[in-house]
This record gives structure tokens, C-alpha cells and sequence, in this order.
């Protein structure tokens, strides 16, 4: 076994005890709500080349657990989802690589691009209103190669596509001829070796952003988006940890909308007696330009008016501040049960430039003007400011890992009112 995947076993097994090799989404988002410092599974959909580092596992989930729900009454997670990865040996006994990868999962929604969708579409003629459609086939499809020096290679492809139709509120489909939506991304990553103490990884993504009432094929209008990340592990031993500089950015382009970010960051991750921490901060630079978009911040809908204008009115909102994020986990009572706590927090300066056409319009700006902001305080989401969860292992086998609402001590115990998790997942390695 390579280096680094002897590190992520290791660190799974030997040290933590508790898997953290093998995550989910729920011990992301109760322990710091992102995965830039830390190398868990998650991080394949960032760098397919990790999916070498997680050979054999089925993972899957309930999906989050966040819609209001009236008191008395129950409803299932929205988007659940499930896969797998699978991995044959080119190698032998001693060292497994070379070693060939395959994987998918179904169900999963890629929230870093289904953000540009709107919920509806005004057509050209100024007149007739569309409704948005939810993408069905929400498929990650990967494919990785671990070379026989222990460097790995990775391809994702994300396919989250409606063309038809839509879903009735019986959950049964049927037929909308202007029902379209189509979110493509396809990406290459890689992760190297240099010496006994240094991995680095990088990705590139292509992706395409498409929605109705027109139908379009794959190369119309030319909006295609580029992202790309990039990070380092440099292990320090006098903190048993590692120091992990990280650096993404992202051009994206989709009807009516232009989205320029880039993100530079600095984080640690240490192992703790029977436990292991992580801690960053990062610089964001944010530039969002878009036109002829409405925006009703009471309800989120967003609203695109697809009139062909020569002469765009464009409105502007830059972002440029820090974010701190941490997590934490600890097992406790038994070597099988392991809780977890983290948060983030993100103080931007906000500068918003709205064209003077678009005076009295809710748009990305309702007004020209400055000020602070920061991500959501408390809404239970996984953007918000703190998360808190626990983890079962079963053998090192089966994980199973718990978001806990966060209101859950605050409520009426006689009401029966609320939700007790917000998010289940769970992995299995064979």
C-alpha cells in the first residue's frame, strides 16, 4: 500500500478508530460543513482521483431533512440518494497498485450548480410562464487508476437532466412540452505524491447550465462554466497532523447570470486521543452579474425573464471578505460511538451596483449600496453556523453518521413538534 493511501487508512483505523476515512455527508455537515481540509469520501465529488483512496464501500443516505413540517404531522427527507465504489487489484499481497476504480451514485444534488436555476422562465414573448422543472436522472458516474508509484488519476461525470415533463404532488409524472432543465459537469483530478510527507491535488471541471421553456442541445448559446481546486497535505509530525493550503476558483456562465469566485485558504487537521480536530480560514472574492433575473427573498423563488434584449441591464453584487470554519469529534463512552461538533462563519463586505433600468425590481440587488454579510445564522441547513451529530461504527463496517436538529432542546417535549435529525447517512466496506 502507498503512501497516501496507507495515511487514509491509518488515520481511519489506527488513530480515530471511528472511520474517518469513510464519511458522509451528515459528518460533514455537523462537523464544519466543508471538506477542504480534511480527506474523507466526500471529497470525491471535489477530485475524482480520491475515489482510489475508498476502494469497496456502498455509501447512501435519506437525503436532508430541512422543510418545515406542521406540528403533528410527518414527512420523508427530500433527495435521498446511494452508490458505490468498487476497485480490482492490478497489484499483489504487498502493494495493491497498480488498481483500477469504477463508481456511481444516484440522487444527488450538485447544490454548487443547481443554484443557477431558476424555479421559473418568462418566454420571449414577454407573455407565456414556465415552470422550472427538478431534475430526475442526478447521476455521478467515476472512473480512477492508481499508478504503481501510488499517484492517482480520476474522471467524474455529473448528469442532472428533465426534458418533458414534471412531477405531480402524487409523485407521478407527466407531459410539459416546455419543461427543461439540464445541469452537465465533467471533470479530470489528480492526486501526487512528492516524498514521504507531501500530496497535492488538483481538479478542472467543465460544466453547462441549461433550462426552458426552449429546448437546447449540448453546444448552444456557448455558456459553458469552468472550475477548478486545488490543495496540499504537508504532514507535520510535531502536531501529528498535517497543514493543508488550499485554492479554488470558478467562471460560471448561464442564461442571465455571470459568476466569478475564487477562494484561498489555510487549514490544519490533527489527530487528538481518540479524536481529531480541523481548523480554517479562508479569503473569498465574489463577483455576481445578472439580468433580467427577480428575486423574491420572502419565498426564494427566482424568476428568469428570457426576453431577447440587445442591451441587457446587468447588475452587479461583488463579495470580498474571510470565513473561518472548524470541526471537531471525539469518541466517548465506547469505541463505537463518536460525536461531533463544528461550525463556520463568514464575514463578506458586500458592494452592490444595480443598473439604473432595474430601479424598484428585486433582482441579485434591490438597490445600489454597501454592506456586511455573513451565511445564515440559523436555519438548519448545512451553510448555516454550527452543526452537531454523532457517529455509530459497527465493526469497522457499517458507519452510520447523524446530523442532529438543531433546535432539539429548545422545543415542547408535549407538542410533538419539529424533527429530531436532519440529515442520516451511512457507508459499508467490504
Amino acid at each position: 500500500m502507498k503512501l497516501r493511501s496507507a495515511i487514509a487508512v491509518g488515520a481511519a483505523f489506527g488513530i480515530l478508530g471511528v472511520g474517518s476515512a469513510f464519511a458522509t455527508f451528515a459528518r460533514v455537515e455537523s462537523m464544519g460543513k466543508n471538506t477542504t481540509y480534511i480527506m474523507d469520501d466526500v471529497s470525491i465529488f471535489d477530485n475524482p482521483a480520491n475515489i482510489n483512496l475508498y476502494p469497496n464501500y456502498l455509501i447512501g443516505e435519506f437525503g436532508p431533512y430541512t422543510q418545515d413540517v406542521d406540528t403533528g404531522k410527518n414527512q420523508d427527507p427530500m433527495h435521498p440518494n446511494f452508490g458505490g465504489i468498487f476497485s480490482l487489484s492490478l497489484g499483489d499481497e504487498n502493494n495493491p497498485d497498480p488498481r483500477l476504480s469504477i463508481g456511481g451514485l444516484f440522487g444527488r444534488i450538485n447544490e454548487e450548480l443547481a443554484r443557477y436555476l431558476p424555479n421559473r422562465v418568462i418566454a420571449e414573448n414577454g407573455r407565456d410562464i414556465s415552470n422550472v422543472p427538478e431534475t430526475v436522472t442526478n447521476f455521478d458516474g467515476f472512473l480512477g487508476f492508481t499508478l504503481s508509484n501510488g499517484d492517482a488519476l480520476g474522471l467524474h461525470i455529473y448528469i442532472a437532466h428533465q426534458d418533458g415533463g414534471y412531477e405531480t404532488p402524487s409523485g407521478i409524472y407527466q407531459v410539459d412540452d416546455n419543461a427543461y432543465a439540464s445541469i452537465v459537469q465533467a471533470d479530470a483530478g489528480l492526486n501526487m505524491q512528492f516524498g514521504a510527507n507531501i500530496d497535492f491535488e488538483f481538479t478542472f471541471a467543465l460544466a453547462r447550465i441549461q433550462f426552458g421553456p426552449d429546448h437546447k442541445n449540448f453546444f448552444d448559446d456557448g455558456d459553458f462554466s469552468f472550475l477548478a481546486k486545488s490543495r496540499a497535505f504537508f504532514t507535520l509530525e510535531a502536531i501529528d497532523g498535517e497543514l493543508v493550503p488550499a485554492v479554488s476558483a470558478k467562471f460560471i456562465e448561464a442564461p442571465g447570470i455571470d459568476n466569478k469566485r475564487a477562494q484561498v485558504g489555510l487549514g490544519i487537521n490533527v489527530a487528538l486521543d481518540r479524536g481529531f480536530f480541523w481548523l480554517g480560514l479562508d479569503f473569498i472574492w465574489d463577483k455576481l452579474e445578472a439580468h433580467d433575473w427577480s428575486i423574491d427573498y420572502t419565498t426564494g423563488e427566482r424568476v428568469y425573464n428570457s426576453y431577447d434584449n440587445d442591451d441587457p441591464a446587468w447588475d452587479e453584487r461583488r463579495d470580498i471578505g474571510g470565513m473561518i470554519s472548524f470541526g471537531i469529534e471525539r469518541n466517548i463512552w465506547w469505541d463505537w460511538f463518536v460525536i461531533r461538533v463544528g461550525g463556520q462563519k463568514s464575514i463578506l463586505y458586500t458592494d452592490c451596483d444595480q443598473n439604473e433600468k432595474n430601479k424598484g425590481r428585486s433582482g441579485i440587488c434591490t438597490d445600489s449600496g454597501n454592506f456586511f454579510s455573513t451565511n445564515p445564522l440559523a436555519n438548519g441547513t448545512a451553510d448555516d453556523h454550527v452543526g452537531f451529530g454523532f457517529g455509530i461504527n459497527i465493526e469497522e463496517k457499517l458507519k452510520i453518521d447523524v446530523t442532529v436538529a438543531e433546535d432539539l432542546l429548545f422545543r415542547n417535549p408535549f407538542q410533538g413538534e419539529g424533527r429530531i435529525f436532519s440529515r442520516i447517512s451511512a457507508t459499508y466496506s467490504f
